[in-house]
């Protein structure tokens, strides 16, 4: 059953004839009943939860209750009767925010007359549909995801999809003009003049329709330059208000975007296209995601085949609210004297934001609106405390003025400088403001054209934003040798591979000093390596806390890309936030856990694990066939085709088998590899002119070898029945064994062991927890090194009186494999799909061996389940390094006797 217009009627009747809008004593009252109008029985009945504990979620780190929270479909937060809505959306996505896992995807705000409902992952401060109660029967579309048999709601208000519209047709206005050859700054500056008329228009600031009659007058003959450019463009930077004339009561605009007014005639084909966008309602376009789109649209030469990519306003909220919203509510919140209220009004004047890869603006804006809500809020309090009307309070003093940023590319320096004119006026209508709109703040020195790393940086209370993601070993490839050098120069202590975006996290950290506050998006390796050196460990070995983070999620901004988010600060803070979940701290690797970054590699360990081969030309891989036919020309070829191992085959494939070949000469000297006729011309024909190009010598000189051979792992697995093999970036991170004669590639990892005793330590849960703590992430996935993962990790150093366990955990490894061997072959399934099916399944076989493995080898360390693992570990390695500094032996690959 699903609801009716008798049933929604009978809701709407019995809360005016009943409900009296109290908060407190109605809600539950109120909300049940609502279920029902929707076909169900109860709101326990439908699964949903009354007073659902977010940890962590009030102002005062205290455990928070939403009203109602019913995963994955609504979060419902009640209030009294007669309350602005307005006041309380952020309270609502911080609930909505913690509510993990399985977030709901919609909010409802209720003050028992009206429904605000939200989607966050689309638009943050503004309501995707507001409806009366008196008009639910009529507006039922909007709640389809409260029906029994879950329906897609239909809204009224959606800014993005007009947001994403007015962006491409802007984009297609620029291209024309450029495709015109009309010089870049001058259709630049254009194409913004126009942007910020049409949102004036729609938003009050212009008379009506001015823009749009301009633009269609121009469409029936007249000149454009007169009428748009030398006309309206030249009142709009006139001082005072235009009396007479087409263009009265035209008002100045100041903001320097007019100050300029080129001579430029559009073509019929142009005014059309901005005919249609002056169509749109200006008034409903989300600034916030605009400048990301337009930059889209321009950038990408088949836009209309490729989607485009912004940054959402819930990603960007990830770092605003916890480095500027939330330190100033709880602020305002322990300021009780009209002393301590004024003191932090005096502070929010003079409070500065900046963001040092500003872009077109995105995080500048939302920040800004954030602000401008904390200076409501903090003048409610003060209005409070005075016990004086709050409209005889003074007007706002947040202003764009105190907002910084820096980048280098002109075009998104105007367009941020733009979407900060333009979040002034949206600021004032949405909190309802006595504002002035007008004159807009003039830009030029807040906003600059520079490059971050070789600029200095004005002084900020909060540095945030989104440096740019470009991995280390590509910063040379795309800004070119001389860029690199002067960066070395600049920063003479990270020469490291680093990720360009580490550059910007130490540079924020140096800046904000004592008092500061920072958050910044990076890409996920920031966590892993050099680059966390560089960055994380940097700031946490230099006075900095990251108090919120999310450790690994796919970035809304551009397509494929993982990032990291950070929020630091120098204090040490009284709560941590990981992934949205409370934690008791967070470490510079971005887990909760034991940082076991200070791990020792053991000798013991050393040659004993290593990455496979590194061909350096992809014509080595050869096909079965051509296999086939050399060996059938030359038996002897057989001696250098060699079956490929990569690491999509260990995953993918049932016991990892290799699916293709490869031409492998080793340590051959040139005149003993031509002996293999065929496989060496075809190296010759295909692999060569490809080395020639290579820019190290030796790897043009020996074209018929490997880049990487490996002759130390190729030594330590020759006198094995098998060797032991993970891929290097995998979900599970499990080994399995490999046969001698498959050749690893440089996406495995090889174990240079044939002991199952090895196996079963390195499939438990020891040694997965182990990784975990090491290991860095590509994606969602994780990325086993040798170094980090395996040389560092402390094996067990069980006494002769334990070998008996050291059997059971080698037959237990021995089981584990037969069942997975026997599970793939039937199946035919790659390991991936195997643990992917099974191993969270309690009553699985495999969940069965692994729980037998994981306690012998519990047993083996002497563990208990309430040990902490990772501390544990890292004292065994610290134990036994020490124990290698004075020369005694430890265990390491092999089995203790």
């Amino acid at each position: 059953m699903s609801s009716t217009s008798e049933s929604l009627q009978i809701f709407v009747q019995f809360c005016q004839q009943h409900i009296k809008g109290d908060e407190k004593g109605e809600t539950q009252t109120f909300l049940d009943r609502f279920f029902r109008a929707f076909g169900h029985e109860g709101v326990l009945e439908a699964g949903a939860t009354f007073e659902e504990r977010i940890q962590k979620g009030s102002k005062k780190g205290k455990t928070g209750f939403a009203d109602l929270v019913w995963k994955p479909r609504v979060l419902i937060e009640m209030k009294k009767r007669g309350t602005d809505l307005s006041k309380h959306y952020s309270q609502a996505f911080d609930y909505w925010q913690r509510a993990v896992p399985n977030r709901p995807r919609y909010v409802l705000l209720c003050n028992f007359d009206q429904f605000w409902i939200y989607d966050f992952d689309t638009q943050i401060d503004t309501p995707i549909a507001t409806i009366l109660l008196k008009n639910l029967p009529d507006q039922v579309s909007a709640f389809g995801f409260m029906e029994k048999r879950q329906q897609n709601p239909i809204f009224q208000n959606n800014q993005v999809e007009v947001t994403e519209k007015a962006a491409r047709r802007m984009g297609e206005l620029l291209l024309s003009l450029k495709k015109r050859k009309i010089d870049d700054l001058v259709a630049q500056r254009f194409v913004l003049q126009c942007v910020l008329a049409m949102f004036a228009e729609d938003r009050g600031l212009l008379p009506d329709s001015l823009f749009i009659r301009c633009v269609q007058d121009c469409l029936n003959g007249e000149s454009s330059y007169d009428v748009i450019g030398r006309g309206l463009f030249q009142e709009m930077n006139r001082h005072g208000q235009t009396q007479s004339g087409r263009f009265k009561v035209v008002e100045y605009f100041n903001g320097g975007l007019f100050a300029t007014v080129d001579s430029l005639e559009l073509n019929k084909e142009e005014l059309k296209i901005l005919e249609t966008s002056a169509l749109l309602d200006w008034s409903q376009i989300r600034p916030a995601i605009f400048g990301n789109i337009f930059e889209a649209a321009i950038a990408s030469k088949e836009r209309h085949s490729y989607g485009i990519h912004y940054t959402s306003e819930a990603d960007i909220m990830k770092i605003v609210r916890p480095t500027i919203s939330r330190y100033w509510e709880e602020r305002i919140e322990a300021a009780n004297t009209i002393a301590e209220l004024n003191s932090l009004t005096l502070e929010l004047q003079n409070y500065r934001v900046l963001d040092p890869a500003c872009g077109s603006g995105n995080f500048l804006y939302i920040a800004y609106q954030e602000l401008k809500q904390i200076e409501q809020k903090l003048l409610d309090k003060i209005a409070e405390r005075r016990r004086s009307p709050r409209e005889q309070m003074q007007i706002g003093f947040v202003t764009p003025l105190q907002f910084y940023g820096i980048d280098s590319n002109p075009f998104a320096v105007e367009l941020a400088r733009v979407t900060l004119m333009i979040a002034r006026k949206v600021a004032i209508d949405r909190l309802g403001l006595k504002d002035p709109a007008l004159p807009l703040d003039i830009l030029d020195q807040n906003i600059v054209c520079k490059d971050a790393l070789f600029t200095e940086w004005p002084e900020a209370d909060a540095i945030i934003g989104n440096p740019p993601f470009l991995g280390g070993k590509h910063i040379r490839l795309n800004l070119g040798d001389d860029y690199v050098d002067r960066i070395f120069q600049q920063y003479p202590e990270v020469k490291d591979s680093v990720d360009f975006c580490t550059y910007w996290f130490r540079k924020a950290h140096d800046h904000i000093q004592q008092k500061g506050r920072a958050g910044l998006v990076g890409t996920n390796s920031i966590s892993q390596g050099k680059s966390r050196i560089a960055s994380l460990d940097y700031i946490t070995q230099n006075g900095g806390y990251i108090h919120e983070a999310i450790s690994t999620q796919p970035w809304s901004g551009e397509a494929k890309v993982h990032v990291s988010i950070v929020n630091w600060i120098y204090q040490e803070p009284t709560a941590y936030y990981l992934d949205n979940k409370p934690v008791k701290q967070i470490n510079s690797a971005l887990t909760s856990l034991t940082d076991v970054s200070k791990a020792v590699r053991l000798l013991a360990n050393q040659n004993k694990c290593f990455q496979g081969v590194i061909p350096v030309g992809k014509d080595f891989i050869i096909t079965a066939e051509q296999v086939e036919k050399w060996i059938e020309a030359d038996p002897k070829n057989q001696e250098v085709l060699k079956l490929f191992s990569m690491g999509a085959n260990l995953a993918q494939y049932p016991h990892g088998l290799p699916d293709r070949w490869i031409i492998d000469f080793n340590e051959m000297s040139l005149e003993d590899a031509s002996d293999y006729t065929l496989p060496f011309a075809w190296v010759k024909t295909y692999v060569k002119p490809e080395r020639d190009k290579n820019r190290r010598k030796v790897t043009q000189l020996n074209w018929w070898k490997y880049g990487e051979e490996r002759p130390s792992m190729r030594k330590a697995i020759a006198p094995l029945s098998h060797y032991f093999t993970v891929p290097r970036v995998s979900k599970w991170a499990i080994f399995i064994p490999a046969p001698i004669d498959w050749l690893p590639g440089d996406l495995n990892i090889v174990c240079a062991s044939d002991d199952f005793y090895i196996l079963g330590i390195l499939t438990s849960q020891v040694h997965r927890l182990w990784v975990k703590a090491q290991s860095s992430t590509l994606g969602e996935t994780t990325r086993y090194t040798h170094n980090t993962c395996f040389e560092t990790f402390p094996f067990p150093q069980t006494p002769s009186p334990k070998l008996k366990l050291v059997e059971k955990i080698r037959a237990a490894a021995v089981s584990l494999h037969e069942y997975r061997r026997q599970i793939m072959e039937q199946k035919q399934w790659g390991i991936t799909k195997l643990y992917n099916t099974y191993f969270n399944e309690p009553a699985s076989q495999l969940y069965k061996l692994h729980q037998n493995l994981d306690n012998l080898v519990m047993e083996a360390y002497r563990f208990t389940a309430e040990d902490n693992i990772l501390e544990k570990l890292l004292n065994l390695n610290q134990e036994l390094a020490e124990k290698e500094k004075q020369g005694e032996a430890v265990v390491g690959l092999m089995a203790p006797f």
